[in-house]
């Protein structure tokens, strides 16, 4: 009872907040998931519910904190968890009717369009009646769940652990004659030994020349010594994702492949510096990239430094040369600079960072330095 009591007070909370940030006057705002892979994940964060799927199912927010749920028979079960009113369908009839219902006498309507199928929001207009306007709230529900509260981080900081120990776990594995496809099974069956309801992304390991491509997909190829290696990897824990990134070298490294990594780390050790609350993205993306473009390695930093993540593993924001974003205490990202050399490799470190009061600090702990294999 103390938990459903507990997330009640968490559900109300959040989405007030949500309204709060919309500031438009809203009557309702509706979260509407289609099938997989279209399923908002700010269903999850306004109910509260850390497992089911969802589909065609919704989630109905008033301006005084209440939120009920239309599901369908398949997840009722899942969805009684939540301890919030339900409203059960068996039919697409039946779903239909509760919809129009729920959008009855309600003239501002708050959509997140962001992650509303264009045939979802059709249904919506065609059931809705004609003095009813629907208001686009993506960027609000984005501010909204960037900021995290306790539990969120709890849950983000349990996933980086998980991700920690399996990618220790994972190393003896890492050798000539292995190829990245086997690598990466392995470290995903290590993740969800240790507690993870699975990865939070499909796991990334380039070897060698393939370390180039910043979102390789681990592949046949057969690692070699004397190959570096990019691992990027992250577990999901109750819906909530991490996000870690090592670079490892079988056999001893060249002074090369050195050069490369210590560059890598000195430029995500002076982004790091740079995450405190009040500073912009783009700031903490430029103190990254400067250090990189003063070397040889200019303009091989292809990518933003970073982005939030929770519920998604990009779960909104960006740290990127065009980012305005303001950094908050009790925000998530990712510090990931790299550099990628077509031909030769790549090397990426990437570290879940909490943003604090007191400044950032590193959720994932993962050795960081070049591991020599």
């Amino acid at each position: 009872m103390h938990n459903v009591w507990a997330r009640g007070i968490l559900v109300r909370d959040r989405v007030r907040r949500i309204f709060r940030n919309v500031n438009d006057g809203l009557d309702l705002i509706v979260f509407l998931n289609s099938t997989e892979p279209h399923i908002d994940r700010s269903f999850f964060y306004a109910t509260g519910l850390t497992d089911g799927l969802f589909e065609g199912c919704g989630a109905w927010l008033t301006p005084d904190g209440r939120c009920e749920i239309t599901t369908s028979a398949l997840e009722e079960q899942a969805a009684k968890k939540s301890g919030l009113p339900l409203h059960v369908f068996q039919t697409r009839n039946e779903s239909t009717s509760r919809t129009k219902g729920a959008l009855k006498g309600h003239r501002k309507v708050g959509i997140n369009a962001a992650e509303l199928t264009h045939a979802a929001f059709q249904r919506l207009q065609k059931l809705a009646s004609k003095s009813t306007r629907f208001v686009d709230i993506s960027e609000a529900v984005m501010k909204t769940r960037l900021v995290k509260d306790p539990g969120e981080i709890e849950q983000i900081q349990r996933a980086c652990d998980i991700a920690t120990k399996s990618f220790e776990e994972t190393l003896p594995f890492v050798r000539s004659g292995v190829t990245e496809a086997e690598v990466a099974s392995e470290l995903v069956y290590r993740m969800q030994k240790n507690g993870a309801t699975g990865p939070s992304f499909h796991t990334i390991v380039g070897s060698g020349p393939n370390g180039a491509e910043p979102h390789y997909t681990a592949g046949e190829r057969k690692i070699e010594r004397g190959d570096m290696i990019v691992i990027d990897f992250g577990a999901m824990y109750h819906m909530y994702c991490s996000d870690v990134t090592r670079t490892v070298v079988v056999g001893s490294a060249s002074e090369e492949q050195r050069r490369m990594h210590d560059t890598v780390a000195r430029a995500q050790a002076a982004a790091l510096a740079r995450m405190k609350p009040g500073s912009k993205g783009k700031s903490v993306d430029a103190a990254a990239r400067n250090l990189i473009d003063g070397t040889k390695y200019k303009g091989r930093f292809i990518h933003g430094l970073g982005h939030s993540i929770g519920l998604a593993v990009h779960d909104g924001g960006a740290l990127n040369a065009s980012s305005d974003l303001v950094l908050r205490p009790n925000m998530v990202f990712t510090d990931e600079p790299g550099v990628y050399v077509p031909g030769f490799g790549g090397v990426r470190i990437e570290d879940d960072v909490l943003i604090t009061k007191a400044g950032p600090r590193y959720m994932s702990t993962a050795p960081r330095e070049l591991l020599e294999l």
